[in-house]
């Protein structure tokens, strides 16, 4: 497997694969109907960390709430029992400034030159959206910061408000936001463990993965069921590129147990190219080789303070 290099390349369908070949694809249009599935670390380069990763210490972080277990901060059946934990661990991690990385800029300049079919995406951080890729052609496998609605009257608020009262709410209302309609618990619109998938991912998965032409895997390990399974679901010889620091199937384990950790996916050398390395970093070589660089800094995002 690859390092990050240009130099890598793997053989697919009788064709030799390189980020130069990649490059190439996209500029003489062989590749026209892009699809993408993204993950953390996409986003982590805008200072939002991944949740699996020890390094933020979540065990840490939350033994002071006498939690059964540490994961249950992300399960929706504790949620409903206690949102104060979620929400306490958000106002510790949350960044006070939200602006889409140079990979999600990548993703908004694919979408302007109608290059992008769909991004699937595991983050919730709503960072596509703020970089300019419409609506329609995210597909967002676990819901969105940036919606949020109330549990009990189902009144709905957008990010700004749901930022504002998440901070504002540690100085009333007992840590957790509240409608101002009913006062009732106001949650972000992301799927918690244990909780059913949006019916928009299950229902363009298939048909848009065959539509694909070329497969981007851009910061997940796809480790995590069912998303890792869309893989799978591309025609057979079409290209997937795998970009991650992580090897694909890998993933640190802290919220194992409720996770669905599949280590079964598999990229191969002599099928796929695999490069290890930094989402932003392949991002910006492959748009220097197109000669993209300066559209690709140039993309006007939306800012969040």
């Amino acid at each position: 497997m690859g390092q990050g290099s240009s130099s890598h390349s793997a053989r697919q369908g009788g064709r030799s694969i390189s980020l130069e070949s990649l490059s190439s694809g996209i500029k003489d249009g062989t590749y026209k109907n892009i699809v993408i599935l993204s993950g953390a670390g996409i986003s982590t380069n805008a200072g939002i960390p991944d949740f699996r990763s020890p390094s933020l210490g979540l065990y840490f972080k939350l033994k002071k709430y006498n939690l059964p277990y540490p994961e249950a901060v992300f399960e929706g059946s504790y949620f409903r029992k206690d949102p104060l934990p979620f929400y306490s661990l958000v106002r510790e991690i949350y960044p006070s400034r939200l602006e889409p990385t140079l990979t999600h800029k990548f993703l908004s300049l694919l979408s302007k030159k109608k290059l992008l079919r769909r991004v699937f995406t595991q983050n919730i951080d709503g960072l596509e959206g703020l970089a300019g890729i419409p609506s329609e052609e995210i597909v967002e496998a676990h819901g969105s910061f940036a919606r949020s609605y109330c549990t009990s009257c189902k009144r709905e608020y957008e990010l700004t408000w749901l930022k504002r009262e998440i901070f504002a709410a540690q100085e009333s209302n007992g840590g957790v936001p509240k409608c101002e309609s009913c006062s009732g618990i106001v949650r972000p619109d992301v799927v918690l463990f244990g909780e059913s998938m949006p019916p928009r991912f299950s229902q363009l998965a298939e048909s848009e993965l065959k539509k694909a032409d070329l497969l981007l895997v851009i910061g997940t390990s796809l480790a995590v069921a069912p998303f890792n399974g869309l893989v799978g679901l591309t025609q057979s010889g079409t290209p997937r590129v795998y970009i991650s620091k992580t090897r694909p199937g890998q993933s640190n384990s802290l919220l194992g147990k409720v996770l669905g950790l599949n280590s079964s996916i598999r990229f191969e050398e002599d099928t796929d190219l695999v490069l290890l390395d930094d989402c932003d970093a392949v991002v910006l070589q492959i748009c220097r080789q197109l000669g993209w660089e300066k559209e690709l800094r140039d993309v006007q995002v939306e800012v969040m303070e």
